[in-house]
């Protein structure tokens, strides 16, 4: 139950997820090996986790902001701000998290414009991703029907299929080949 209910269980989760990518674009079976080594997983997970804030912290103090002065002049601009800030961020994200995963580089993680040239590069794949992406996470959520045991398997195939697309969009055949497009 620690695990799913907690922040510092996500966030072992979110580093085995990256581990598990990690192994089979390096195609070293057995992918699924629990959170071994606990401390390294975690880390990795939490320095995903440290991105993901920074990707919508901006979002998230525009919205903040349009909060406190609402009913202001400024309020409206800042949330127009606030849903570009997010879209972009969420847009630009798999971008780094996925060479992140591969290559356990933090380079793209923490770059933004890195990672969203690298989404840019994608073109109409990368949207393609975000459609698979975005029906396997919207499936998942069936696994509610079952008294919600079921979304644990669910969740698990949801974001397996969201990793492979993205992958396979940013072609992340080898390094050589991604660092040659810097």
């Amino acid at each position: 139950m620690f695990l799913l209910t907690t922040l510092p269980g996500w966030i072992l989760n979110l580093g085995h997820r990256l581990e598990v990518v990690y192994r089979i674009f390096h195609d070293e079976p057995p992918y699924f090996r629990g959170f071994r080594p606990i401390l390294f997983v975690f880390k990795r997970g939490l320095t995903a986790w440290l991105a993901i804030a920074i990707y919508l912290a901006p979002s998230a103090t525009c919205a903040f902001a349009a909060w406190l002065l609402w009913p202001g002049p400024w309020a409206t601009t800042l949330v127009v701000v606030a849903v570009a800030a997010f879209a972009l961020a969420v847009f630009s994200l798999p971008g780094g998290m996925t060479f992140n995963a591969a290559f356990r580089d933090v380079s793209y993680l923490y770059r933004p414009d890195k990672a969203f040239r690298r989404a840019l590069e994608g073109g109409r794949v990368y949207l393609k991703a975000w459609v698979i992406g975005g029906t396997a996470v919207l499936l998942s959520f069936l696994g509610l029907a079952v008294m919600g045991i079921g979304f644990l398997a669910t969740s698990v195939w949801a974001w397996t299929v969201v990793g492979y697309a993205f992958s396979r969009a940013l072609a992340l055949s080898t390094r050589a080949s991604t660092d040659s497009a810097d």
